[in-house]
């Protein structure tokens, strides 16, 4: 197992709590080319909060949790963070190519503003076969699965 594999089955869960979101999107704006979409919400694990800390920190913002000179007294306690990932029909490998984080609650000018761990493509790949595991796990169903269910409502919609 590599360090990312590693990292990926010890800190990217989904949060089966929340919705499984169907959609679609365009690759541009000339000549659309519609494609299905499923977004997972994540749940928050020690290290997607610490590296959400760091991107915050680094832009001029407290991060949430204590790092470096921040401590518990000085460190925006108050609020948290969401994670997203998604999955879609477009992309040969079918993964997003980030995880999104959202600033909640923050009580700092960043609070509800939107920002992304890129992934290379190889971080792309183990977390796609994490997600397509916890789904099977979970739901029964594979992520190519969810795709399709997502393709079809999109056709039904006329999207």
């Amino acid at each position: 197992m590599t360090l990312i594999e590693g990292f990926v089955k010890d800190e990217i869960f989904i949060d089966f709590g929340a919705d499984v979101l169907y959609g679609s999107n365009q690759c541009n704006l000339s000549y659309p080319c519609r494609f299905p979409t499923v977004t997972f919400q994540l749940m928050v694990t020690n290290g997607l909060s610490q590296i959400a800390d760091r991107i915050r920190k680094d832009l001029g913002f407290v991060p949430m949790h204590p790092m470096d000179e921040y401590t518990d007294d000085t460190c925006g306690t108050d609020g948290w963070y969401d994670f997203y990932i998604g999955i879609n029909g477009y992309a040969e490998n079918r993964m997003d190519s980030c995880i999104e984080f959202v600033a909640v609650n923050s009580n700092s000018p960043d609070d509800e503003e939107r920002y992304s761990i890129d992934l290379t493509e190889e971080e792309q790949a183990a977390v796609f076969t994490c997600l397509d595991a916890q789904c099977q796990k979970q739901l029964g169903k594979s992520c190519e699965d969810l795709l399709a269910e997502a393709r079809k409502e999109m056709e039904e919609d006329g999207s």
